[in-house]
């Protein structure tokens, strides 16, 4: 009776509480043994995946019954966040273990299209996640910190990200924004960046980034749902432990930005920063499509930067590079 558990072990599924939960979603289960019969499940393992899913913070206790289903939409993301603090090392099992959540979430919305009730934590539609950026940007009072990768299919919110921090800054709110390097080779970009600096708070750049990401007095995180479509909707964040993860992972990647006015420089090797972080995207088995949205480039300059790799390391698979790379002390 139990499914292939897929991508969700590494958030502590195994395949007993993943059959049980997805049957709590799909199915209308009466009880805890209404629930193990249509299982065909012994009641004390049900229980026990019950009781894993209370733990995961997925089911809320409610006396002797079943207990309340948390939105996914909530619960899974915060499973998600949990990783955030070592997602520099796990940066691959994320994208994954994201792919496996959205499965869940459309399924999920094809039986519960109006939710569970946390609409305040789920913003959806580019007009709704626009006006609730901008409430926050009137209302932030001490500090916005901000990740914002650029280029590609990210350029309008690129654009509104900016504008987002001229208001801040205006408002005389402390700041501080981490762009993506591929903003140096975009003239109307960097020169956005360079005057939100001049209004009082420092911008820096790094190769990569993870996600978009907005913190605001460190009481609220708003990040998108997906990452590559920053638009579609966003999760907010208020749980403290998630804020304090989110809070370091910033502060560990401001301390390794350039600062804006600074020029990056390459390697021994010869290499761009950009292209160091590359191969070592490339390295952890990352797709040109991960690589473009972390890097904050187009696949096609994903796919010239790769071949022109090639060429200097004369390889002729994307394997062969990677080898050549290590052999050589590139990565």
């Amino acid at each position: 009776m139990l499914g292939r558990l897929g991508q969700l072990g590494r958030l502590g599924f195994d395949n007993l509480t993943d059959a049980v939960y997805r049957k709590l979603i799909t199915g209308s289960p009466q009880d805890v043994e209404d629930l193990a019969k249509q299982l065909g499940l012994p009641l004390a393992q049900v229980q026990a995946a019950l009781d894993q899913l209370e733990k995961l913070d997925l089911l809320r206790p409610q006396g002797e019954g079943l207990g309340l289903l948390v939105d996914p939409h909530l619960g899974l993301k915060t499973l998600l966040l949990r990783q955030i603090a070592g997602i520099e090392d796990r940066l691959k099992d994320f994208e994954e273990d994201r792919a496996a959540v959205l499965d869940l979430l459309d399924q999920f919305a094809d039986r519960h299209p109006g939710g569970l009730g946390a609409d305040e934590a789920y913003v959806t539609g580019q007009e709704a996640v626009t006006e609730r950026l901008r409430e926050l940007a009137g209302s932030a009072q001490t500090e916005w910190l901000a990740f914002i990768p650029g280029g590609g299919r990210t350029g309008s919110w690129l654009d509104a990200a900016s504008a987002l921090e001229l208001q801040v800054r205006r408002r005389g709110v402390h700041s501080r924004t981490v762009y993506t390097d591929s903003i140096r080779g975009d003239a109307r970009a960097s020169r956005r960046a360079a005057r939100c600096e001049k209004l009082g708070g420092p911008v820096r750049t790094v190769p990569s980034l993870p996600v978009h990401m907005f913190l605001v007095d460190r009481e609220l995180a708003l990040l998108p749902v997906d990452p590559d479509d920053p638009w579609r909707s966003v999760t907010q964040i208020t749980a403290p432990g998630v804020l304090a993860a989110l809070s370091a992972l910033f502060e560990s990647v401001w301390e390794n930005a350039v600062a804006l006015g600074t020029d990056t420089e390459a390697d021994e090797h010869g290499l761009s920063p950009q292209e160091r972080e590359l191969l070592r995207l490339l390295s952890r088995g990352l797709t040109d499509e991960a690589v473009r949205r972390r890097l904050g480039v187009s696949l096609r300059t994903v796919r010239r930067v790769v071949a022109d790799l090639s060429a200097r390391l004369g390889a002729e698979s994307r394997f062969e590079v990677g080898y050549r790379a290590a052999k050589r002390g590139w990565i």
